[in-house]
């Protein structure tokens, strides 16, 4: 666990201790929020976004309070004020509905995410994610076949089957009865034994490389494990290649815990029971198609194609060509950001703004973009229109519980957000555009209605609504933050050096935008690191350029942090009111009336 304490720039959260918790619910919370974020001292008038949560690990923490014996929502987890607050939401399993019938077996709906991967074409057989996993000594081949295939038995995505006609035109999908996908045949092994692991990486690379080679979605083989063996008494590797048709970043997180439980029954020599999965892909791919004709989606139409319109900032001097650029792993980087900025970001910054992480990063993104399409004549009305990656299991659709599901539930969706004026020449002036730029974007991003996640139901479940989103403005800028992923030498940890549940197309791929970006948190010994990878198409923008973006956002934040640790930093927005009739400019003046006082 991180050992690090959350609490910079004095006491950005209510206490230095936190208020002791009294009841069952509260003792359970706390110790669950603590293990979660791996901070200590967590007390009840501590709130969870204020510690650094997000809604990737709200789901963790969702997952593990069913556990437990308690049933919370994400919703109650990002918003409840503190522990206190969410404990008095928690209910027990008992008090629950019984849950509706539901093997997961059958025809799947090909969800919107699909329909994108569809339309963007190229080779389907190798789209996938991959994780690497450390495994315990003492693993053998029959051991690790007999955890993959209770994976697979119990998550019903896994036993997914893929038909395409030879037109390409629809897919159909269904997902096969228990036990019709073997891990005998999904399993190899590899010795490394007596090799140094720093000659591992070359080898896991080509190994996992090989196993994506082997995906056969067509045939029902999804899912691929190489097991690097390095002896019995050291820790080995499991290279797990899923088809991104059945996973996604949030799915990682469920199987490294599924394998870690699997682990321990095998250890014993009992039965391999998994954590049960409340609402299975198939039920929720349904729910996705039943929506997507429902009046609140149809009326939030016109709010959808006045973001797409014409007129916003534009990435170098002609259009991105469909089909021209092609995903390469020779054209990408990874920058980080240390611990001391990394950490404010996460923790104070985001209390002191009652904003959440998102907000926080793209508001240093669009002053960067700013200043990056001022300096070359593209800033267009002042504008950036955006493409923004969710996790897409968002509670505003249905009443379901998809903390225990496997499956690619992406959520993708157009933003349009203010590039703002150009930030000042001195420290004091750039941090408190800074300031603003947060203040923002926290609005426009709280002005899409429930996290965008019914965009994508309009755009491909729906005909009349989907040809005209179809022909507006598309983003050539995609964003994606992927949460908080913990570097530990434990048994079934994700090893973050090979990624933490990265995208690989494998050859022809064609990029889907201009640029991308794929950010993610790494929490290390010494403090959590933010890490982004900047992928770009050369035919449409260089890699100076993109490293000069990099550079450019990277910097924002740093001036972010020096921003919050002045006096008078952060305050509300009209969105965090009842009386959101304020402007910005009226709250700021209650706000520096009361802080004469």
């Amino acid at each position: 666990m991180r050992e690090y304490v959350t609490r910079p720039f004095g006491e950005a959260n209510s206490s230095a201790a936190g208020e002791s918790p009294v009841t069952r619910h509260q003792r359970v919370l706390c110790q669950l929020v603590a293990d979660v974020l791996g901070v200590s001292d967590v007390g009840i008038d501590d709130g969870f976004v204020a510690l650094g949560g997000d809604s990737i690990i709200a789901m963790q923490l969702v997952s593990r309070a069913r556990r437990a014996g308690l049933r919370i929502t994400v919703g109650d987890v990002l918003t409840r004020r503190d522990i206190e607050a969410l404990a008095r939401t928690a209910t027990t399993l008992d008090q629950e509905p019984a849950p509706v019938a539901d093997s997961g077996v059958g025809p799947v709906v090909t969800t919107p995410i699909m329909h994108w991967f569809r339309e963007r074409g190229g080779v389907v057989d190798t789209y996938n994610q991959f994780a690497v996993l450390r495994t315990p000594s003492g693993l053998t081949e029959p051991r690790l076949t007999s955890m993959v295939q209770a994976l697979l038995d119990h998550h019903d995505i896994l036993r997914l089957r893929l038909s395409v006609p030879v037109d390409e035109t629809h897919w159909a999908l269904e997902t096969r009865p228990v036990g019709a996908a073997g891990a005998a045949s999904a399993v190899r092994r590899t010795d490394v034994a007596g090799r140094p692991e720093e000659e591992w990486a070359a080898l896991v690379r080509q190994e996992s490389d090989a196993a994506r080679d082997r995906l056969r979605p067509r045939e029902g083989n999804v899912l691929q494990a190489v097991w690097f063996d390095a002896g019995p008494d050291r820790q080995g590797m499991l290279a797990l290649v899923v088809h991104h048709l059945a996973v996604d970043s949030i799915s990682w997180r469920i199987l490294a815990a599924d394998l870690a439980t699997a682990w321990q029954a095998v250890e014993k020599g009992a039965a391999i029971t998994l954590d049960p999965v409340p609402t299975s892909f198939r039920r929720w791919s349904a729910v996705l198609g039943e929506q997507a004709h429902a009046q609140a989606g149809v009326a939030e139409l016109p709010g959808w194609l006045e973001r797409l319109r014409p007129g916003a900032a534009r990435f170098g001097d002609r259009a991105r060509v469909p089909g021209q650029d092609v995903e390469s792993r020779d054209r990408s980087f990874t920058e980080s950001l240390p611990a001391e900025f990394t950490e404010a970001l996460l923790t104070t910054v985001p209390s002191l703004f009652n904003a959440g992480i998102n907000d926080v990063l793209l508001a240093g993104l669009v002053q960067a973009m700013g200043d990056w399409h001022r300096g070359r004549g593209t800033a267009g009305d002042g504008t950036a229109l955006l493409h923004l990656e969710g996790h897409g299991r968002e509670d505003a659709l249905a009443e379901a519980d998809l903390s225990r599901t496997v499956g690619w539930f992406t959520s993708l969706f157009p933003i349009r957000l203010d590039l703002g004026e150009p930030d000042g020449t001195d420290a004091h002036a750039a941090g408190a555009a800074m300031g603003n730029a947060v203040k923002r974007v926290k609005e426009q991003v709280r002005g899409i209605p429930d996290k965008g996640v019914r965009y994508s139901l309009l755009r491909y479940l729906n005909p009349q609504t989907g040809a005209l989103l179809e022909k507006a403005a598309q983003p050539e800028f995609v964003f994606n933050y992927l949460g908080r992923f913990e570097v530990s030498d434990d048994d079934w940890s994700v090893v973050p050096e090979y990624g933490t549940g990265v995208d690989d197309t494998g050859s022809g791929m064609p990029m889907a935008h201009s640029v991308e970006v794929n950010v993610a948190t790494v929490d290390r010994a010494d403090g959590p690191e933010l890490r982004a990878t900047w992928t770009w198409a050369d035919s449409v923008v260089s890699e100076a350029d993109t490293r000069e973006l990099a550079e450019s956002w990277f910097r924002m934040l740093r001036t972010l942090v020096a921003h919050a640790r002045e006096p008078g930093a952060g305050g509300l927005t009209p969105s965090d009111l009842t009386l959101s009739s304020l402007s910005q400019h009226e709250l700021e003046e209650i706000e520096s009336d009361l802080r004469a006082f």
